[in-house]
Parts: C-alpha cells; structure tokens; sequence
C-alpha cells in the first residue's frame, strides 16, 4: 500500500505543469476580499509575521526598518497575487493593487467596508509586529499639507533636497557597479529625513511618529491633492538624480 501510494505521488508530481494563464485585467469583488484576507494571514499568521518580529529587534535607523517592513507587505502581496495570476515581480503587484483599489471602487458598500477593514488590520498588524506600535490616524487637511510641503523641498533647488543632494549624487562615481541602486539610495534616504523634520510639526516626533505618519499617509494617497504633491515630489527628485520616474 506504501508502495502503491509512493507511485502514485511520483507519477502526480510528473505530471506536466499547466500552461501559463495571461495576467487579470480586473479582479471582482470577491476576489478583491480573499485576497486580502490571504495577504492579511501572511502578516498575521505566516512567515511575513515573522520577518517583521526580526525588523522589531534591529537597531538600525528607523527609515531602514520601515523600508524594510515594507518589503516585507509587498513581499506578502506578491505572494497573494501570483495565487491569482499576476506576475510574481514589482509590475506585478503594482498591477494587482491597482485592480484591488478599482474592485473597492466598484464594490457595495458592504464589500468596500470589509475591504477597507482589512486593509486596515493589515497595516494594524505591520505597526504592531514590526514596532510595537498603534495606528495613529491623520485627518484629510493633515495629509494634504505635508505632502504639499515635502513636494515644495524636493522642487527647491536648496537644502536637503536641493544642493545637499546634488552634492551628494555627484559623490557616486559614473562607473560604480550598481550605480543606479546607489542614487536611489541616496534619494530614499534623503527623503526620509526631511519627512522625519516635518512630521514633527504635525505632532509625530520622533522615531515612532515617523512610522505612524508613513502608515496614516497610506490613507490619503488616493487623495486628488496628496497624489498631485507626491507625483510632483518624484519626478523632481528623479530629475535630479537622472533616473527615470516611476509610472
């Protein structure tokens, strides 16, 4: 009977892989809620939980373990949207989020509220795991005016976004390996440290401040005002770098 079985399974894990399917061009709105129930359980209740009980543990600077929290949710959404047919890449799941936020648009209202819901709890569980922290939501006005005064550093052509990164872009030699991770190294932590300077005039100080406003800022970013100063602040900060924008 053992044998039998051992046959059996040798001639089920031969069998010849499916073809591939072609990537959704939409998700529905059941699919938009078991998807994010799957991507909540990896944070919750997988390794991705794990991985963010290791971020709690490090010493490095706060921008560093909240980028690489992060890595760690796009990480679980990859995961999530390759079970659904997306491409396992970071097209990939820029393609599935934007299906995702299209399916609660489309959703009633009792869809849209368990979507945002879960959403919620996933950020919830990211502060929480990552670094002990609760969310601390930021009201509309709020969201917009920091983005409006990051977007106005990144456009000066002084200060931390301005000269000082010029300079320091220009520091990275034109022929080193990897040049164009190195700039955008560069630019992500330039970046976050004007964020951290100006999230203290909104009452997030500090290193858990920072972390709560980047969370709370997740709630805004379909905002008309909020999207327009991030899209502004990008493409002056890639301009200076040389490197393109993201789409």
């Amino acid at each position: 009977m053992a044998a039998r079985f051992v046959r059996l399974g040798r001639r089920f894990l031969s069998t010849p892989a499916a073809p591939d399917f072609t990537a959704p061009t939409s998700l529905s709105a059941a699919q938009a809620l078991s998807s994010s129930r799957i991507t909540l359980d990896f944070v919750r209740h997988g390794v991705s939980g794990r991985r963010l009980d290791a971020i709690a543990t490090e010493t490095a600077p706060v921008q560093e373990r909240w980028t690489k929290a992060l890595q760690v949710l796009v990480a679980a959404q990859a995961h999530c949207a390759s079970a659904f047919g997306y491409p396992a890449t970071s097209e990939g799941v820029m393609q599935y989020r934007a299906h995702l936020g299209q399916a609660a648009a489309s959703s009633g209202t009792d869809a849209l509220a368990e979507l945002k819901a879960l959403d919620s709890d996933v950020w919830a569980e990211l502060l929480l795991r990552g670094f002990a922290l609760a969310p601390r939501p930021l009201d509309a006005e709020k969201a917009r005016d920091f983005a409006g005064r990051v977007a106005a550093a990144a456009a000066s052509t002084s200060g931390a976004l301005g000269d000082e990164l010029s300079a320091k872009l220009a520091a990275i030699p034109s022929d080193a390996p990897d040049r164009t991770n190195a700039v955008l190294a560069v630019v992500q932590r330039a970046m976050a440290d004007v964020q951290m300077d100006l999230s203290g005039a909104l009452g997030y100080d500090g290193d858990d401040g920072y972390v709560q406003l980047q969370a709370a800022l997740v709630d805004h970013m379909s905002d008309p005002v909020v999207a327009h100063a991030t899209s502004a602040a990008t493409h002056a900060l890639c301009a200076r770098a040389g490197i393109a924008a993201p789409q």
